[in-house]
Protein backbone atom coordinates (compact mmCIF):
# COMPACT_ATOMS: atom_id res chain seq x y z
CA UNK A 1 0.00 0.00 0.00
CA UNK A 2 3.09 2.25 0.77
CA UNK A 3 4.38 2.05 -2.35
CA UNK A 4 0.65 2.14 -4.25
CA UNK A 5 0.72 5.54 -2.42
CA UNK A 6 4.52 6.76 -3.33
CA UNK A 7 3.12 6.30 -6.88
CA UNK A 8 -0.16 8.17 -6.34
CA UNK A 9 1.59 10.94 -5.01
CA UNK A 10 4.96 10.98 -7.73
CA UNK A 11 2.09 10.77 -10.41
CA UNK A 12 0.24 13.61 -8.94
CA UNK A 13 3.03 16.16 -8.40
CA UNK A 14 4.25 14.75 -12.05
CA UNK A 15 0.75 16.51 -13.17
CA UNK A 16 0.77 19.68 -11.14
CA UNK A 17 4.51 20.39 -12.93
CA UNK A 18 3.42 19.65 -15.94
CA UNK A 19 0.88 22.29 -15.37
CA UNK A 20 2.99 24.92 -14.15
CA UNK A 21 4.73 25.04 -17.91
CA UNK A 22 1.48 24.40 -19.38
CA UNK A 23 2.42 22.02 -21.57
CA UNK A 24 -1.10 20.69 -21.56
CA UNK A 25 -2.60 23.91 -21.44
CA UNK A 26 -1.01 25.81 -24.18
CA UNK A 27 -2.25 24.18 -27.35
CA UNK A 28 -1.13 20.10 -27.08
CA UNK A 29 -1.85 19.58 -23.53
CA UNK A 30 -5.00 21.33 -21.40
CA UNK A 31 -5.32 21.62 -17.79
CA UNK A 32 -8.40 20.90 -15.83
CA UNK A 33 -11.04 23.55 -15.08
CA UNK A 34 -10.35 26.12 -13.41
CA UNK A 35 -12.38 27.54 -10.25
CA UNK A 36 -14.45 29.70 -12.34
CA UNK A 37 -15.29 26.94 -14.33
CA UNK A 38 -16.15 24.58 -12.06
CA UNK A 39 -18.25 26.76 -10.49
CA UNK A 40 -20.08 27.43 -13.98
CA UNK A 41 -20.35 23.43 -13.57
CA UNK A 42 -22.29 23.45 -10.52
CA UNK A 43 -25.03 26.13 -12.11
CA UNK A 44 -25.26 23.93 -15.13
CA UNK A 45 -25.16 20.86 -13.61
CA UNK A 46 -28.35 22.18 -11.34
CA UNK A 47 -27.05 23.98 -8.36
CA UNK A 48 -29.09 26.76 -7.56
CA UNK A 49 -26.94 30.49 -7.15
CA UNK A 50 -27.93 30.39 -3.01
CA UNK A 51 -26.49 26.92 -2.82
CA UNK A 52 -23.24 27.50 -4.76
CA UNK A 53 -22.58 31.23 -2.67
CA UNK A 54 -22.70 28.94 0.71
CA UNK A 55 -19.84 27.08 -0.70
CA UNK A 56 -18.00 29.56 -2.26
CA UNK A 57 -15.41 30.77 0.30
CA UNK A 58 -14.73 26.89 1.72
CA UNK A 59 -14.49 25.97 -2.44
CA UNK A 60 -11.93 29.23 -2.60
CA UNK A 61 -10.03 27.81 0.68
CA UNK A 62 -9.30 24.34 -1.06
CA UNK A 63 -9.79 24.34 -4.89
CA UNK A 64 -5.70 25.36 -6.12
CA UNK A 65 -5.84 27.99 -8.49
CA UNK A 66 -3.39 27.25 -11.58
CA UNK A 67 -2.00 30.79 -10.35
CA UNK A 68 -1.24 29.09 -7.21
CA UNK A 69 0.24 26.11 -8.85
CA UNK A 70 2.84 28.60 -10.95
CA UNK A 71 3.17 30.48 -7.53
CA UNK A 72 4.41 27.27 -5.96
CA UNK A 73 6.33 25.66 -8.46
CA UNK A 74 9.35 25.57 -6.83
CA UNK A 75 7.88 24.54 -3.56
CA UNK A 76 8.51 20.82 -3.05
CA UNK A 77 6.04 21.27 0.49
CA UNK A 78 3.53 22.52 -0.98
CA UNK A 79 3.18 20.50 -4.09
CA UNK A 80 3.61 17.49 -2.12
CA UNK A 81 1.02 18.53 0.29
CA UNK A 82 -1.66 19.06 -2.69
CA UNK A 83 -0.89 15.80 -4.00
CA UNK A 84 -1.22 14.07 -0.46
CA UNK A 85 -4.59 15.91 -0.23
CA UNK A 86 -5.43 15.30 -3.97
CA UNK A 87 -7.14 18.80 -4.48
CA UNK A 88 -7.06 18.71 -8.20
CA UNK A 89 -6.11 16.27 -10.89
CA UNK A 90 -5.25 17.45 -14.12
CA UNK A 91 -5.75 15.18 -17.51
CA UNK A 92 -5.14 16.39 -21.13
CA UNK A 93 -8.19 16.49 -23.53
CA UNK A 94 -6.65 13.25 -25.07
CA UNK A 95 -6.36 13.03 -28.43
CA UNK A 96 -4.60 9.62 -28.80
CA UNK A 97 -3.66 6.46 -31.12
CA UNK A 98 -3.95 2.65 -30.56
CA UNK A 99 -1.20 0.78 -29.98
CA UNK A 100 -1.15 -3.22 -29.96
CA UNK A 101 1.12 -5.28 -27.52
CA UNK A 102 3.40 -6.54 -30.23
CA UNK A 103 3.94 -3.08 -31.64
CA UNK A 104 4.57 -1.84 -28.64
CA UNK A 105 7.47 -4.43 -27.96
CA UNK A 106 8.86 -3.72 -31.22
CA UNK A 107 11.43 -0.45 -32.55
CA UNK A 108 8.72 0.87 -34.29
CA UNK A 109 6.92 1.63 -31.06
CA UNK A 110 9.86 4.60 -31.62
CA UNK A 111 8.32 5.80 -34.23
CA UNK A 112 4.78 6.38 -32.66
CA UNK A 113 6.37 8.00 -29.66
CA UNK A 114 7.85 10.44 -32.24
CA UNK A 115 4.29 10.87 -34.17
CA UNK A 116 2.31 11.92 -30.75
CA UNK A 117 5.56 14.09 -30.15
CA UNK A 118 5.41 15.81 -33.46
CA UNK A 119 1.48 16.31 -33.84
CA UNK A 120 -1.27 17.03 -32.16
CA UNK A 121 -1.26 13.98 -30.37
CA UNK A 122 -1.22 13.53 -26.81
CA UNK A 123 -1.59 9.84 -25.78
CA UNK A 124 -1.66 6.38 -26.38
CA UNK A 125 -3.85 3.61 -25.45
CA UNK A 126 -1.69 0.55 -25.27
CA UNK A 127 -2.79 -3.15 -25.17
CA UNK A 128 -2.95 -4.41 -21.63
CA UNK A 129 -5.42 -7.52 -21.97
CA UNK A 130 -5.95 -7.76 -25.27
CA UNK A 131 -8.39 -9.79 -27.00
CA UNK A 132 -7.09 -12.92 -27.10
CA UNK A 133 -7.40 -12.70 -22.83
CA UNK A 134 -3.35 -12.29 -22.86
CA UNK A 135 -1.64 -9.84 -20.54
CA UNK A 136 1.23 -8.21 -22.85
CA UNK A 137 4.23 -7.75 -20.65
CA UNK A 138 5.67 -9.69 -17.59
CA UNK A 139 2.23 -8.96 -15.12
CA UNK A 140 3.80 -10.23 -11.69
CA UNK A 141 0.53 -10.72 -9.27
CA UNK A 142 -0.76 -14.09 -8.36
CA UNK A 143 -3.71 -14.58 -10.36
CA UNK A 144 -1.97 -13.36 -14.01
CA UNK A 145 1.03 -15.67 -12.55
CA UNK A 146 -1.53 -18.82 -11.48
CA UNK A 147 -3.14 -18.81 -15.05
CA UNK A 148 -0.20 -18.15 -16.94
CA UNK A 149 -2.26 -15.44 -18.84
CA UNK A 150 1.36 -13.13 -19.33
CA UNK A 151 2.88 -13.59 -23.22
CA UNK A 152 5.90 -11.12 -22.88
CA UNK A 153 5.09 -9.24 -25.99
CA UNK A 154 6.78 -6.02 -24.27
CA UNK A 155 9.88 -7.09 -22.64
CA UNK A 156 10.06 -3.90 -20.29
CA UNK A 157 7.31 -2.44 -19.76
CA UNK A 158 7.62 -0.21 -16.71
CA UNK A 159 11.09 1.52 -19.10
CA UNK A 160 8.23 1.95 -21.89
CA UNK A 161 6.20 3.67 -19.67
CA UNK A 162 8.87 5.80 -18.04
CA UNK A 163 9.67 6.91 -21.58
CA UNK A 164 6.22 7.68 -22.12
CA UNK A 165 6.37 10.26 -19.13
CA UNK A 166 9.39 11.76 -19.58
CA UNK A 167 7.64 13.32 -23.05
CA UNK A 168 4.51 13.40 -21.08
CA UNK A 169 2.56 11.19 -23.16
CA UNK A 170 -0.62 10.41 -21.10
CA UNK A 171 -1.28 6.29 -20.99
CA UNK A 172 -4.12 4.67 -21.27
CA UNK A 173 -4.47 1.03 -20.12
CA UNK A 174 -6.54 -1.27 -22.91
CA UNK A 175 -8.10 -3.93 -20.84
CA UNK A 176 -10.78 -6.15 -22.70
CA UNK A 177 -13.15 -7.40 -20.37
CA UNK A 178 -15.53 -10.17 -21.33
CA UNK A 179 -14.21 -11.65 -24.30
CA UNK A 180 -11.86 -14.05 -23.47
CA UNK A 181 -10.87 -17.38 -24.89
CA UNK A 182 -7.71 -17.80 -23.23
CA UNK A 183 -9.13 -18.83 -19.95
CA UNK A 184 -11.73 -21.01 -21.15
CA UNK A 185 -9.02 -23.86 -20.02
CA UNK A 186 -7.55 -22.36 -16.93
CA UNK A 187 -10.73 -20.80 -15.16
CA UNK A 188 -13.77 -22.80 -17.39
CA UNK A 189 -15.91 -22.06 -14.01
CA UNK A 190 -15.17 -18.76 -15.47
CA UNK A 191 -16.46 -18.58 -18.74
CA UNK A 192 -20.36 -18.31 -20.02
CA UNK A 193 -21.65 -22.27 -20.45
CA UNK A 194 -24.71 -22.96 -22.72
CA UNK A 195 -28.06 -24.62 -21.35
CA UNK A 196 -26.48 -27.95 -21.82
CA UNK A 197 -23.46 -27.74 -19.24
CA UNK A 198 -20.74 -26.94 -22.36
CA UNK A 199 -18.48 -23.95 -22.50
CA UNK A 200 -20.36 -21.09 -24.95
CA UNK A 201 -18.28 -20.00 -28.01
CA UNK A 202 -19.14 -17.44 -30.90
CA UNK A 203 -18.87 -18.32 -34.27
CA UNK A 204 -15.22 -17.68 -34.39
CA UNK A 205 -14.93 -20.52 -31.55
CA UNK A 206 -14.02 -18.01 -28.94
CA UNK A 207 -15.30 -18.15 -25.26
CA UNK A 208 -16.44 -15.13 -22.95
CA UNK A 209 -16.15 -14.57 -19.55
CA UNK A 210 -19.55 -14.66 -17.79
CA UNK A 211 -20.43 -10.98 -16.73
CA UNK A 212 -22.43 -12.26 -13.48
CA UNK A 213 -19.46 -14.20 -11.82
CA UNK A 214 -17.75 -12.19 -9.33
CA UNK A 215 -14.41 -14.02 -9.76
CA UNK A 216 -13.97 -11.92 -12.97
CA UNK A 217 -14.39 -8.91 -11.57
CA UNK A 218 -12.10 -9.11 -9.18
CA UNK A 219 -9.71 -10.34 -12.09
CA UNK A 220 -10.35 -7.93 -14.37
CA UNK A 221 -9.78 -5.13 -11.42
CA UNK A 222 -6.53 -6.68 -10.14
CA UNK A 223 -4.92 -6.01 -13.73
CA UNK A 224 -6.42 -2.66 -13.97
CA UNK A 225 -4.90 -1.65 -10.28
CA UNK A 226 -1.23 -3.39 -11.60
CA UNK A 227 -1.40 -0.98 -14.66
CA UNK A 228 -2.07 2.01 -12.20
CA UNK A 229 0.39 1.29 -10.05
CA UNK A 230 3.42 1.01 -12.13
CA UNK A 231 2.43 4.01 -14.22
CA UNK A 232 -0.82 3.95 -16.78
CA UNK A 233 -2.65 7.28 -15.97
CA UNK A 234 -5.96 5.58 -16.95
CA UNK A 235 -7.49 1.89 -17.56
CA UNK A 236 -10.11 1.76 -20.49
CA UNK A 237 -12.14 -1.43 -20.88
CA UNK A 238 -12.77 -3.20 -23.99
CA UNK A 239 -15.77 -5.37 -24.65
CA UNK A 240 -17.38 -4.63 -21.70
CA UNK A 241 -20.31 -6.22 -23.05
CA UNK A 242 -22.36 -9.84 -24.20
CA UNK A 243 -21.30 -11.38 -26.87
CA UNK A 244 -23.62 -10.48 -30.02
CA UNK A 245 -23.62 -14.01 -31.21
CA UNK A 246 -27.09 -15.71 -32.40
CA UNK A 247 -25.55 -18.59 -30.17
CA UNK A 248 -26.38 -16.14 -26.99
CA UNK A 249 -29.88 -17.38 -27.21
CA UNK A 250 -28.59 -20.58 -25.11
CA UNK A 251 -26.71 -19.39 -22.96
CA UNK A 252 -26.75 -20.17 -19.20
CA UNK A 253 -25.36 -17.33 -17.19
CA UNK A 254 -26.39 -19.23 -13.54
CA UNK A 255 -28.97 -18.38 -11.05
CA UNK A 256 -27.85 -14.79 -10.70
CA UNK A 257 -28.60 -14.19 -14.72
CA UNK A 258 -32.21 -14.75 -13.81
CA UNK A 259 -32.13 -12.17 -11.32
CA UNK A 260 -30.49 -9.17 -13.46
CA UNK A 261 -30.36 -8.76 -16.93
CA UNK A 262 -28.00 -7.65 -19.40
CA UNK A 263 -27.68 -3.78 -19.08
CA UNK A 264 -27.94 -4.08 -15.07
CA UNK A 265 -25.10 -6.76 -14.69
CA UNK A 266 -23.00 -4.51 -17.03
CA UNK A 267 -23.96 -1.34 -14.83
CA UNK A 268 -23.21 -3.08 -11.51
CA UNK A 269 -19.73 -4.23 -13.37
CA UNK A 270 -19.06 -0.70 -14.36
CA UNK A 271 -19.83 1.14 -10.68
CA UNK A 272 -18.04 -1.50 -8.79
CA UNK A 273 -14.87 -1.16 -11.46
CA UNK A 274 -15.36 2.74 -11.08
CA UNK A 275 -14.98 2.25 -7.18
CA UNK A 276 -11.70 0.18 -6.91
CA UNK A 277 -10.23 2.06 -9.87
CA UNK A 278 -10.35 5.42 -8.70
CA UNK A 279 -9.62 3.83 -5.06
CA UNK A 280 -6.02 3.47 -6.70
CA UNK A 281 -5.72 6.70 -7.99
CA UNK A 282 -7.13 6.32 -11.82
CA UNK A 283 -9.25 7.35 -14.23
CA UNK A 284 -11.69 4.90 -15.77
CA UNK A 285 -13.14 4.67 -19.15
CA UNK A 286 -15.28 2.45 -21.68
CA UNK A 287 -15.79 1.20 -25.01
CA UNK A 288 -19.04 1.00 -26.29
CA UNK A 289 -20.73 0.17 -29.55
CA UNK A 290 -21.81 3.38 -31.60
CA UNK A 291 -25.29 2.04 -31.91
CA UNK A 292 -26.21 1.66 -28.48
CA UNK A 293 -26.49 5.83 -28.19
CA UNK A 294 -29.90 6.06 -29.30
CA UNK A 295 -30.83 2.20 -30.07
CA UNK A 296 -32.99 0.22 -27.32
CA UNK A 297 -32.53 -3.15 -29.34
CA UNK A 298 -28.27 -2.48 -29.58
CA UNK A 299 -28.06 -1.71 -25.68
CA UNK A 300 -30.54 -4.81 -24.39
CA UNK A 301 -28.75 -7.13 -26.82
CA UNK A 302 -25.36 -6.06 -25.71
CA UNK A 303 -25.92 -4.51 -22.63
CA UNK A 304 -24.22 -1.76 -22.78
CA UNK A 305 -26.96 1.15 -21.32
CA UNK A 306 -25.08 4.70 -22.78
CA UNK A 307 -26.42 6.66 -20.14
CA UNK A 308 -26.60 4.31 -17.30
CA UNK A 309 -22.75 3.44 -17.28
CA UNK A 310 -21.69 7.69 -18.00
CA UNK A 311 -23.16 8.00 -14.45
CA UNK A 312 -19.80 6.21 -12.70
CA UNK A 313 -17.25 6.43 -15.82
CA UNK A 314 -14.89 9.04 -16.12
CA UNK A 315 -14.99 9.02 -20.00
CA UNK A 316 -17.17 6.76 -22.45
CA UNK A 317 -15.77 6.10 -25.66
CA UNK A 318 -18.87 4.90 -28.57
CA UNK A 319 -17.25 3.44 -31.49
CA UNK A 320 -18.14 6.13 -34.12
CA UNK A 321 -16.65 4.20 -37.37
CA UNK A 322 -18.70 5.32 -40.14
CA UNK A 323 -17.95 1.33 -41.77
CA UNK A 324 -19.48 0.12 -38.78
CA UNK A 325 -23.16 1.78 -39.38
CA UNK A 326 -25.20 0.08 -42.42
CA UNK A 327 -26.50 1.70 -44.71
CA UNK A 328 -29.04 4.57 -44.38
CA UNK A 329 -28.50 4.39 -40.86
CA UNK A 330 -29.36 8.18 -39.99
CA UNK A 331 -30.86 8.07 -43.56
CA UNK A 332 -26.96 8.19 -45.17
CA UNK A 333 -27.01 5.54 -47.79
CA UNK A 334 -23.35 4.80 -47.27
CA UNK A 335 -21.84 5.92 -43.88
CA UNK A 336 -18.62 5.12 -44.43
CA UNK A 337 -18.78 7.40 -47.35
CA UNK A 338 -19.84 10.28 -45.60
CA UNK A 339 -17.49 10.16 -42.42
CA UNK A 340 -18.22 13.72 -41.15
CA UNK A 341 -21.75 13.76 -40.98
CA UNK A 342 -21.85 9.86 -39.62
CA UNK A 343 -19.96 10.93 -36.54
CA UNK A 344 -21.56 14.46 -36.73
CA UNK A 345 -24.82 12.65 -36.10
CA UNK A 346 -23.93 10.04 -34.26
CA UNK A 347 -22.46 12.35 -31.78
CA UNK A 348 -25.48 14.85 -31.47
CA UNK A 349 -27.30 11.80 -30.60
CA UNK A 350 -24.78 11.53 -27.71
CA UNK A 351 -25.33 14.94 -27.23
CA UNK A 352 -28.86 14.56 -26.68
CA UNK A 353 -29.17 10.99 -24.89
CA UNK A 354 -26.92 12.18 -22.09
CA UNK A 355 -29.11 15.69 -21.78
CA UNK A 356 -32.09 13.21 -21.88
CA UNK A 357 -33.76 14.49 -24.65
CA UNK A 358 -33.34 12.14 -27.00
CA UNK A 359 -36.64 10.43 -26.35
CA UNK A 360 -38.86 13.53 -26.54
CA UNK A 361 -41.27 14.29 -29.23
CA UNK A 362 -43.72 16.86 -30.06
CA UNK A 363 -46.73 16.39 -32.58
CA UNK A 364 -46.92 13.32 -33.62
CA UNK A 365 -43.76 10.94 -33.10
CA UNK A 366 -41.52 13.78 -34.71
CA UNK A 367 -38.77 14.58 -32.92
CA UNK A 368 -37.65 17.68 -31.57
CA UNK A 369 -35.61 19.65 -33.66
CA UNK A 370 -32.43 21.11 -32.85
CA UNK A 371 -29.91 23.28 -34.53
CA UNK A 372 -26.31 22.69 -34.40
CA UNK A 373 -25.42 24.69 -31.69
CA UNK A 374 -28.03 23.88 -30.01
CA UNK A 375 -26.62 20.23 -29.71
CA UNK A 376 -23.66 21.50 -29.05
CA UNK A 377 -24.20 23.54 -26.22
CA UNK A 378 -26.64 20.62 -24.57
CA UNK A 379 -25.89 20.08 -20.93
CA UNK A 380 -25.73 16.35 -19.50
CA UNK A 381 -28.16 15.34 -16.61
CA UNK A 382 -27.49 15.63 -13.21
CA UNK A 383 -25.52 12.53 -12.36
CA UNK A 384 -23.80 12.02 -15.85
CA UNK A 385 -20.25 12.29 -15.16
CA UNK A 386 -18.52 10.93 -18.47
CA UNK A 387 -16.86 12.93 -20.91
CA UNK A 388 -17.50 11.99 -24.11
CA UNK A 389 -14.39 10.62 -26.02
CA UNK A 390 -15.05 8.73 -29.68
CA UNK A 391 -13.35 6.69 -31.09
CA UNK A 392 -13.10 7.32 -34.74
CA UNK A 393 -11.94 5.66 -38.09
CA UNK A 394 -7.88 5.60 -39.53
CA UNK A 395 -8.59 2.61 -42.30
CA UNK A 396 -10.34 1.84 -44.89
CA UNK A 397 -12.76 -0.70 -45.14
CA UNK A 398 -12.87 -2.45 -48.34
CA UNK A 399 -15.36 -4.86 -47.21
CA UNK A 400 -17.90 -2.21 -47.45
CA UNK A 401 -19.90 -1.88 -50.52
CA UNK A 402 -19.41 1.70 -51.90
CA UNK A 403 -16.42 3.11 -49.28
CA UNK A 404 -13.84 5.49 -49.95
CA UNK A 405 -10.37 5.71 -48.70
CA UNK A 406 -9.90 7.02 -46.26
CA UNK A 407 -6.74 9.18 -45.94
CA UNK A 408 -6.23 12.66 -44.22
CA UNK A 409 -9.32 14.89 -45.56
CA UNK A 410 -11.36 11.67 -44.06
CA UNK A 411 -9.43 11.80 -40.62
CA UNK A 412 -10.00 15.28 -40.64
CA UNK A 413 -13.71 15.47 -41.27
CA UNK A 414 -14.37 13.10 -38.31
CA UNK A 415 -12.42 15.03 -35.94
CA UNK A 416 -14.24 18.32 -37.20
CA UNK A 417 -17.14 16.67 -36.68
CA UNK A 418 -16.33 15.87 -33.00
CA UNK A 419 -15.57 20.07 -31.83
CA UNK A 420 -18.96 20.58 -33.87
CA UNK A 421 -20.94 18.20 -32.14
CA UNK A 422 -19.54 20.07 -28.72
CA UNK A 423 -17.14 17.82 -27.87
CA UNK A 424 -13.77 17.91 -27.45
CA UNK A 425 -11.96 14.61 -27.49
CA UNK A 426 -11.15 11.87 -29.99
CA UNK A 427 -8.93 8.39 -30.57
CA UNK A 428 -7.88 7.01 -33.76
CA UNK A 429 -7.97 3.44 -34.46
CA UNK A 430 -6.02 1.30 -36.93
CA UNK A 431 -5.46 -2.35 -35.87
CA UNK A 432 -2.09 -2.25 -37.72
CA UNK A 433 -1.40 0.72 -35.79
CA UNK A 434 -0.56 2.81 -39.61
CA UNK A 435 -1.89 6.26 -38.74
CA UNK A 436 -2.41 8.78 -41.62
CA UNK A 437 0.18 11.60 -40.41
CA UNK A 438 -1.29 14.14 -43.43
CA UNK A 439 -4.47 13.71 -41.14
CA UNK A 440 -3.18 15.40 -37.84
CA UNK A 441 -2.00 18.95 -37.43
CA UNK A 442 1.93 19.78 -36.41
CA UNK A 443 2.79 20.71 -32.83
CA UNK A 444 4.18 24.27 -32.97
Amino acid sequence: MAGRNLWRKIGIISLLLTGVVCFWGCGKKNVTDSYEQVLSNNIQNGETAENIEEHVQDDKETFPLEKDIENNKDNAEYLEQAADEQKIVMRPKVKGIFVTGPMAGTSNMEKLIGLVEETELNAIVMDLKNDEGRITYDMQIPIVQEVGADIRYIQDMEALIKECKEKNIYLIARIVAFKDPFLVKAKPEWCVHNKDGSIFQDKDGLAWLNPYEPQVWDYLLKIAEEALRIGFDEVQFDYIRFSTDSGMKNADFGTSGEEKNREEIIEDFVKYAAQRVHEAGGAISADVYGMVIDSRVDQEIVGQNYVEMSRYLDYISPMVYPSHYGPYNYDIPVPDAEPYRLVLTALQASKKALAGVLEKTVSGNKGIEYSTEEIAALMPMEGIQAQVRPWLQDFTATWVKGHINYEAEEIRAQIQAVYDAGYEEWILWNASNRYTEDGLLKEN
